[in-house]
């Protein structure tokens, strides 16, 4: 069985040490940021050498597109906020549509090309007045019913190539004005409040997977992040919005988690999170948190479903010109002018 942890790797090309540990402890999955990102055929081969490696761990990339985006020398991946969207949105409803369509599509197109299994979206988080710009422009905007309606779009042609998605930030990042990259955030928001942002993740609560939000609702917990959590994950999230997928953590290496990786693993455990990720690409960690880190039931009765059922592709990629989804993107935003 995979272990549950989803770790990062340090470089364009597998060390022979990361080879070995792959081969060995076999996570869940490993997520690609720029760091590991050149051009097309070294990232292929990188997917590939880690396949090979450990054959059933799967490929993840949050790349959502604007201001997340691990392809940021590549113009093939170059696209508006999602935040822009929902400004056109106000405008021309079915030209925001189109156009998050054909991003998503183009987007998909080509991590399927290179072999990623999971792309960490969507964004479900509902902005605020003073939300963090680092969320807000990742997100489709305040209003709950066009957020639902950009991100069924955003998922409709993701699905089409068999990519998995990861609703996140469960139970929302909107509440706050702080990163979490950075510092912990603390929402003071009432009940009442914290429920509007509940169900937006209500209506995706059929999606496999979703990820934690590193931020303290005192509403709900005063002493825990959503994370480290009982409460929140086992009342809010698996009762609540009544979501029966797997539950990731955020990244554990985000400033938001004030605790020690021993500590941060006990409090994971006893919250009930099926999954963990962290960032630091360092194996004595990933080692320690392999030794100490609880397999849920759930995880372990949901593990191979994304390996089958979901991760299938509609499509032959050799059959789409890809060029003719950039050309109308391309020519719909200088139409109207965008």
């Amino acid at each position: 069985m995979r272990n549950p942890l989803i770790i990062s790797i340090k470089s364009t090309k597998l060390k022979t040490s990361e080879k070995n540990n792959l081969n060995i402890y076999n996570p869940y999955g490993v997520i690609l940021f720029s760091r590991n990102i050149s051009n097309f055929n070294q990232i292929k081969k990188l997917v590939k050498s880690i396949k090979s490696q450990s054959r059933k761990t799967l490929i993840l990339i949050d790349q959502e597109g604007g201001i997340v985006n691990r392809f940021q020398k590549f113009p093939e991946f170059k696209f508006l906020d999602n935040y822009d969207y929902y400004k056109i949105y106000l405008r021309y409803p079915s030209l925001a549509k189109q156009l998050v369509y054909l991003k998503s599509f183009i987007t998909s197109y080509y991590l399927k090309e290179i072999g990623i299994d999971i792309n960490t979206i969507p964004v479900l988080d509902l902005p605020i007045h003073n939300t963090a710009s680092i969320i807000k422009k990742r997100t489709f905007g305040p209003n709950i019913d066009t957020n639902i309606i950009l991100n069924e779009v955003l998922l409709s042609a993701s699905k089409q190539f068999g990519l998995i998605p990861v609703m996140k930030h469960i139970p929302g990042h909107g509440v706050t004005n702080r990163d979490s990259h950075f510092t912990l955030p603390v929402s003071k928001f009432s009940i009442s409040e914290l429920n509007r942002h509940l169900k937006i993740f209500k209506h995706f609560n059929h999606l496999p997977l979703a990820m934690t939000a590193h931020i303290k609702y005192l509403s709900w917990d005063k002493n825990n992040i959503a994370t480290f959590s009982y409460k929140i994950i086992n009342q809010i999230i698996r009762k609540n919005v009544n979501f029966k997928g797997l539950i990731m953590s955020d990244d554990l290496m985000m400033k938001a988690n004030e605790f020690k990786i021993l500590e941060a693993i006990s409090l994971s455990n006893k919250a009930g999170i099926d999954i963990l990720l962290d960032c630091s690409s360092d194996w004595e960690r990933y080692i320690e948190i392999i030794k100490n880190f609880n397999i849920t039931n759930k995880y372990k009765a949901k593990i191979n479903l994304q390996l089958g059922k979901l991760n299938r592709s509609k499509f032959n990629n050799k059959s789409i010109n890809i060029n003719h989804y950039h050309h109308l993107y391309n020519e719909l935003i200088k139409h109207y002018g965008i």
